[in-house]
């Protein structure tokens, strides 16, 4: 391969590395995403340890968050004895699959936090032996607590249009090949 390609394909990978930054991704794990990314076929752990310069427990440590997360998936390739694997390549799927992953992680425990606050709140309102002031302050803690469900509800329905798609109802994809505006 000629070492002019290589420099500029080593520039295009890092670029591409650190726009995962918006993921909050780690280091390790950017990297190899953008390894994959450009290398555009499956790979083996050796392979992935070798092209990073990283070790086979730090390689296998990033391979099993992205699986985790989706953006990788176990392949077969005949007649090889390794597990190869291949990087999500559509850049949408990529996003959905990492916010949709960690939004329903912080989601799930949050509404239920919400829902266990109300349910203690209702039980005080109905053991009735509240003051005046206190019996104010839980009605208008609860106005809160269900505003903070209804505001986790629409975050689960947001994670849901990206998951089906349904975001590119409201906001299209550009056709292909049609030029994106400087």
């Amino acid at each position: 391969m000629n070492d002019k390609f290589k420099e500029a394909r080593e520039r295009i990978i890092d670029q591409n590395s650190e726009s995962q930054t918006l993921f909050g991704m780690s280091p390790t794990v950017r990297r190899l995403m953008s390894v994959m990314y450009y290398n555009e076929k499956p790979m083996t752990l050796d392979e992935m340890t070798e092209m990073l310069g990283m070790s086979k427990a730090s390689m296998s440590n990033a391979v099993r968050e992205l699986d985790e997360m989706g953006l990788v998936e176990k392949v077969w390739r005949k007649g090889e004895r390794k597990d190869l694997y291949r990087v999500e390549e559509d850049n949408y799927e990529s996003f959905f699959k990492y916010f949709g992953y960690h939004w329903r992680k912080v989601l799930t425990p949050k509404k239920s936090s919400l829902r266990k606050s109300i349910s203690e709140l209702n039980d005080l309102k109905a053991a009735g032996d509240l003051d005046a002031e206190t019996a104010e302050q839980i009605d208008k803690d609860l106005l809160k607590l269900e505003a903070g469900l209804e505001y986790y509800d629409w975050l689960s329905r947001l994670v849901d249009s990206f998951e089906s798609h349904e975001i590119f109802d409201y906001i299209p994809k550009k056709p292909a090949g049609e030029k994106i505006p400087e």
